[in-house]
């Protein structure tokens, strides 16, 4: 009698970036989420990421406010020494732990789009 046996081959313990369990537990986090779906469309363990979410509602929260340095201002007309909201770029960027705001001055824009390009390039 001929005795046939198959082993499993050993799988690699998967890793997973902070960035790719935070973009997860995002979008289980939005309104009428399925995080069974969304863990099968991504081929991950349901189990695995309900412990994501548990894991980012209990880390710490942060403001979610960058600083960011600007170059000194040129003299402004003294008609517009109070820049008001249509003058201001805001930039506000969802993530898992709270959002990343952006305020620029609208006539300093071409350094906000090279800011932008810098950080997302």
């Amino acid at each position: 009698m001929n005795n046939v046996s198959a082993t499993k081959p050993y799988q690699k313990r998967r890793r997973f970036s902070p960035e790719f369990k935070a973009d997860i537990v995002a979008e289980c986090l939005e309104p009428g989420a399925s995080v069974s779906r969304i863990s099968l469309e991504n081929g991950l363990n349901t189990n695995m990421v309900r412990r994501w979410i548990n894991e980012a509602r209990r880390a710490p929260k942060r403001s979610g406010f960058v600083s960011v340095a600007l170059p000194a201002a040129t003299s402004a007309p003294s008609n517009q020494s109070v820049p008001d909201k249509r003058s201001t770029i805001r930039i506000e960027i969802p993530r898992a732990g709270g959002s990343v705001v952006v305020e620029w001055p609208a006539e300093q824009a071409h350094q906000c789009a090279a800011l932008l390009r810098d950080l997302l390039g």
